[in-house]
């Protein structure tokens, strides 16, 4: 049951490498998945957004001395935590004092249930295989016009802004595909980074965790979950264009695209998009 299952879990009919540069951007931790640079991305005008300067990941709480050692000397000097007060409690991060930490919760909870235990999601996934995917549609339609996502991206990028140029920032949250991914895919857009090259960025998530969604999987099957349960843990686990399409089909239709869904959501200023790509991007 699990094989035809995982043959589901792709990541789109685009060719990565060329453009995604997989090798180059992934940074090998041990105790953490999902930790990828965001540079060397071509935007619309022919610039790169710079290496070493903003880090995608998953959670940080179980590094270990030599994780700590590769992230200073990778240059990290600031964490941006994107999880709930629940989660943090539960799952602290375990940085190098050296590391600024900052939390900027998008939601009160984990709405994506990415760390939910199996027993915990039963109730509610067990009876319909498309319940998790149509969870899943509705957090992204909360991350894109959602008020706490909208208060939370105003930090995010106030911090951007007034530090960035000091700081080298990786921001996570717990499997960093959703709130991150989204997080991310507002950066690049901001910097000029076309949509398709973004998508491809979001969608390598799924290639990065496929040990991690392979068992949870493996863990519902012998706890004797049902079929609709399963597929429905896949949804959750799992990254889709589905879902980016959820909120990008609000931000490119109802706003006009993710620079003007900045200016008119988020607050941010035409100088303020400037800034962001003098400081983040190679000229």
């Amino acid at each position: 049951m699990g094989k035809p299952i995982f043959e589901d879990c792709t990541i789109g009919h685009y060719s990565f490498e060329g453009v995604i540069k997989i090798n180059e951007r992934l940074i090998n931790l041990s105790q953490a998945i999902n930790v990828r640079d965001l540079g060397g991305y071509i935007t619309s005008n022919g610039k790169h957004t710079k290496w070493n300067k903003l880090i995608r990941a998953g959670e940080m709480a179980d590094l270990s001395s030599d994780d700590k050692n590769i992230l200073l000397n990778y240059g990290v000097n600031c964490v941006i935590d994107l999880r709930s007060d629940a989660e943090i409690l539960k799952s602290p991060d375990a940085l190098p004092s050296e590391i600024e930490y900052v939390q900027i919760p998008l939601f009160n909870d984990d709405e994506t249930e990415s760390s939910e235990v199996i027993n915990q999601m039963n109730r509610l996934y067990s009876r319909d295989p498309h319940s998790g995917h149509i969870r899943m549609m509705e957090v992204y339609r909360k991350l894109a016009i959602g008020k706490q996502p909208q208060g939370a991206y105003q930090k995010f990028f106030q911090l951007l802004l007034n530090s960035g140029e000091r700081q080298n920032i990786l921001f996570h949250c717990s499997a960093g595909k959703d709130r991150t991914g989204i997080i991310a895919a507002l950066i690049l857009g901001a910097l000029g980074v076309d949509e398709w090259i973004t998508k491809q960025d979001y969608l390598l998530t799924n290639k990065l965790i496929f040990s991690r969604v392979q068992r949870r999987i493996e863990y519902a099957i012998a706890a004797n979950m049902n079929a609709q349960f399963i597929t429905s843990l896949f949804s959750l686990s799992t990254v889709s264009l589905d879902y980016f399409d959820a909120a990008f089909a609000i931000i490119n239709y109802t706003f006009g695209g993710v620079q003007q869904y900045l200016k008119d959501w988020v607050g941010l200023t035409a100088d303020d998009i400037t800034k962001l790509q003098q400081i983040y991007l190679e000229f």
